[in-house]
């Protein structure tokens, strides 16, 4: 009898626990069925039973929510977070989830309705950066239904201004892309769900003969893409993009090296995102033109807080304190951006989530692309590669140069002083801090209040007389986190001069010579033919940064 006794109360405390909140009415009644002498097997089959009147639905409430664009009144499909006052998570049941840290949302696709215990909740709705969120508190009662309506307001078109939105890097199911798409008011968004992670596959891409994909004729993704992620010791992470065929990993996390994935990528007509500038590998595969696209606003960056530890992952160190800070950690990828940039290499900044691994929605960070020609997969990426990008998770950024917009070239004949007009406009629905322009990685102009009308926005004159680059960047106020954006370079050319920064070049120089000594130490090769051929892409590397830094 003990035996049995101590079961049951296991299965009780197992069972009682795994009960849901929303159903205090149900009670488990044990029913005991022996099915032999004393000694033999007891079988305990437990019942959910309806529990006295007063524990039954009367002592719930009811939320009715239906979600509209306030331009039009139509429902639209939104990301919600609802909580009660003890900060617990509620969802509706059959709606998309998602459960990251301290991110916990669902999606509707218009009109939701959730039974919960009476009280006070916390309702918030968002839908992409470019509407303005709505949050309300609300009172359930008991036995009540309470209805609300949500309309959101959009706040800024970015599509009526020929702009479309991309999240570079996510790792969401595919079945739930063509929603979540809509929901977060994003245009583009390769799935990766083909993802090598250190040794292994993590996930595997869907069987289709048909990798791309049209919810409506602004909204599109893609279904092949590939991450090569192999941290620590290994080179890093490559994503590849807009791939018509899967690419395979025969390797290890140490071998081969990735330029291998990546010529593999542009073979097919795809793109190369460095998700990270900071990569222990990333100086190596742009010096050889292995990139296509250098992530900037990436996913260290969330709606809570931002993820400070790289050393460990095989990122680049940091050299300055200050990049181990809200406000500084932007700062880090920017600076090594520049440097490239200061080396000739011409790399239209990027963005991406990582939404599905990390704490962030789909589209947090996402990248802007201005297309010329109508909007489609392969104009929206053509586009990014040719420069007519900004990159952000909240403020939107824009930048000219005599007229000329991001990714252009202003071909200024012979090298002498020439002033340039410049034009900077920085949007957004929370405080910013400041908004700079840069040439050459030097602030050249700083805007710290709006204008008189409320816009952040400023004209101003610029001399030159190198060749070189202006890029736009913005900051709202850190918190425990922080939004920012940051554009693609507007270029300019005198004849003859280069404008290459060789202090920038031998920068880059000692971190390849860094990473050939590293892996000339690193005992995890299998073969010594692949310690050969990881070191030989180094080599090449350093030979071009030798001469550049002449």
């Amino acid at each position: 009898m003990k035996g049995w006794a101590r079961l049951k109360r296991c299965c009780e405390r197992g069972l009682l626990g795994r009960m849901p909140d929303a159903y205090p009415g149900l009670v488990l009644i044990a029913t005991v069925l022996s099915l032999a002498t004393a000694g033999s097997l007891t079988l305990l089959v437990w019942q959910l039973h309806a529990a006295p009147a007063e524990n039954s639905d009367a002592s719930v409430g009811s939320l009715h929510v239906d979600v509209q664009d306030a331009g039009n009144r139509q429902r639209v499909a939104a990301r919600c977070y609802l909580t009660d006052e003890s900060g617990k998570p509620w969802t509706p049941a059959g709606a998309f989830t998602y459960d990251k840290r301290q991110e916990h949302h669902f999606i509707t696709q218009g009109a939701f309705e959730i039974a919960v215990p009476p009280g006070r909740y916390l309702l918030r709705v968002e839908r992409g950066p470019e509407y303005q969120p709505w949050e309300a508190r609300l009172t359930l009662q008991s036995g009540k239904t309470h209805s609300e309506t949500v309309r959101l307001t959009r706040w800024i078109d970015m599509n009526q201004r020929g702009w479309f939105s991309g999240d570079l890097h996510n790792h969401r199911p595919p079945e739930q892309i063509a929603t979540l798409l809509l929901a977060e008011d994003l245009n583009l968004a390769p799935v990766i769900a083909d993802w090598v992670w250190e040794d292994r596959q993590r996930s595997n891409p869907p069987a289709t003969a048909d990798p791309f994909r049209k919810v409506d004729p602004t909204h599109v993704y893609s279904l092949l893409d590939k991450e090569v992620e192999r941290l620590k010791e290994g080179p890093g992470a490559v994503d590849l993009l807009g791939l018509k065929s899967v690419v395979p990993f025969e390797g290890y996390r140490l071998y081969p090296p990735n330029d291998r994935f990546c010529d593999a990528a542009h073979a097919q007509g795809g793109y190369v995102d460095a998700e990270k500038i900071v990569w222990r590998d990333i100086a190596a595969l742009v010096a050889l033109g292995h990139i296509d696209f250098a992530g900037i606003v990436h996913n260290h960056f969330n709606r809570h807080d931002v993820e400070f530890e790289t050393d460990s992952w095989g990122m680049i160190p940091k050299d300055r304190p200050e990049f181990n800070t809200v406000a500084g950690m932007p700062l880090w990828s920017m600076e090594v951006y520049y440097r490239f940039l200061n080396c000739g290499f011409r790399l239209p900044v990027s963005a991406g989530s990582a939404s599905g691994v990390k704490a962030a929605p789909l589209g947090y960070s996402r990248v802007y692309v201005k297309t010329q020609k109508a909007f489609s997969y392969n104009m929206w990426f053509e586009a990014l590669k040719q420069g007519r990008s900004f990159a952000t998770n909240g403020p939107m950024l824009f930048l000219k140069v005599d007229g000329n917009e991001v990714g252009s070239t202003l071909n200024l004949g012979k090298r002498r002083p020439v002033s340039v007009n410049i034009e900077v406009e920085a949007a957004t629905i929370l405080p910013l801090d400041r908004v700079e322009v840069l040439f050459k990685g030097r602030i050249v102009h700083t805007i710290r209040a709006p204008d008189s009308s409320g816009k952040w926005h400023a004209r101003f004159t610029s001399e030159v007389g190198e060749s070189g680059w202006f890029v736009a960047r913005c900051f709202e106020r850190a918190g425990s986190t922080i939004r920012f954006a940051h554009t693609s370079p507007i270029y300019l050319r005198f004849d003859g001069d280069t404008g290459i920064a060789a202090q920038d070049a031998q920068f880059l120089l000692k971190w390849i010579e860094r990473e050939i000594a590293f892996y000339r130490a690193e005992p995890g090769f299998k073969e010594p033919s692949h310690r050969e051929e990881m070191i030989a892409l180094f080599q090449k590397a350093k030979a071009v940064y030798e001469n550049l830094a002449k």
